[in-house]
């Protein structure tokens, strides 16, 4: 992944990672916006997780062939 499309990517996860946070806050516990934020919580993580594995493999990568 190029460098500046990883740092995209990372941003778009951690704003929509503080909206899905900040938007828990606001919901009712145990009514359906509750747990469809929830699974979106986890996709988002499961998303930024991915990401920094991604940067990570390419960093090491690139000091390998240096």
């Amino acid at each position: 992944m190029e460098p500046h499309i990883g740092r995209l990517a990372f941003n778009i996860g951690m704003l929509l990672l503080v909206l899905c946070v900040f938007s828990l806050l606001m919901v009712r516990c145990g009514s359906a916006e509750y747990y469809v934020d929830l699974i979106s919580l986890g996709i988002i993580i499961f998303f930024l997780s991915l990401v920094v594995w991604d940067v990570r493999r390419e960093a090491k990568r690139a000091v390998g062939d240096s």
